[in-house]
């Protein structure tokens, strides 16, 4: 199975290098990583000393909190079968991608896998991740997934009428698996949280009182989003090879 993390970064450029980093330490490494950069400012792909190939998107506009267009386009570059889709700010544990790999090979009935999260610091993650010490831990993110790429495009992907000031939570998303597909989801390994700068209040900040509503209403009924609020974005991309 061909691996292809997608990783979608938000003003957090310091997280984001360092999650490309440890992703390049795993004990199964992926096959490609594809970064989009989907606001604020850019960040230095070519200093990374690269294992595995690197896929770096700019999406030209700033648009707030645009994580939903930002994944669609990270699956679209990306090849792989199964698809690693990750948050700069959930920085996999070492054997995550290896036991993922292995439960979707011995599970063809599971298309998806869903883990755990242990919550670190943010000013810990200078330190090496044998020194992180885990200060809580949390259930699974909707949003942070590992899944086989069929389910995503059955699926038709994230609900991109949620990007911009509809935010990144899409509520529809989740609705859509279990009710649809009815995935079936094992509990492997675990993600690294970082906890430590703006995160949800930031978002809450970016979003109009009259979406938040339609958040709510649309979550409680189990219905898709508004129709309305599509927002079309310019991009570009880069394909970086590994080094020698």
């Amino acid at each position: 199975m061909r691996l292809s993390i997608i990783i979608p970064i938000y003003k957090r450029p310091k997280q984001a290098m360092r999650h490309i980093e440890e992703c390049m330490k795993s004990t199964r490494l992926p096959d490609e990583i594809i970064v989009v950069n989907d606001g604020g400012e850019p960040i230095d792909i070519t200093s990374i000393k690269r294992n595995v190939p690197i896929i770096y998107a700019v999406i030209e506009e700033d648009i707030l909190w645009n994580y939903n267009g930002a994944v669609n386009l990270g699956c679209w570059l990306s090849t792989g079968d199964v698809l690693a889709i990750e948050d700069c700010d959930h920085i996999t544990a070492k054997d995550t991608y290896e036991k993922g790999i292995k439960a979707l090979e011995q599970n063809p009935d599971v298309d998806r896998i869903s883990w755990g999260r242990q919550i670190v610091q943010k000013e810990d993650i200078d330190k090496p991740m044998e020194e992180w010490k885990s200060t809580g831990s949390l259930g699974t993110n909707q949003m942070v997934a590992f899944l086989r790429r069929d389910v995503y495009l059955k699926l038709k992907g994230q609900d991109e009428r949620l990007c911009g000031r509809y935010g990144y939570m899409s509520y529809d998303f989740p609705w859509r698996r279990d009710k649809i597909l009815k995935c079936k989801s094992l509990k492997q390994s675990y993600y690294w949280a970082v906890f430590g700068d703006q995160g949800e209040p930031g978002l809450k900040r970016g979003l109009s009182t009259e979406n938040r509503k339609i958040y709510h209403e649309n979550v409680n009924a189990n219905k898709l989003h508004s129709q309305y609020g599509i927002l079309n974005f310019h991009f570009t991309y880069v394909r970086l090879k590994e080094e020698e």
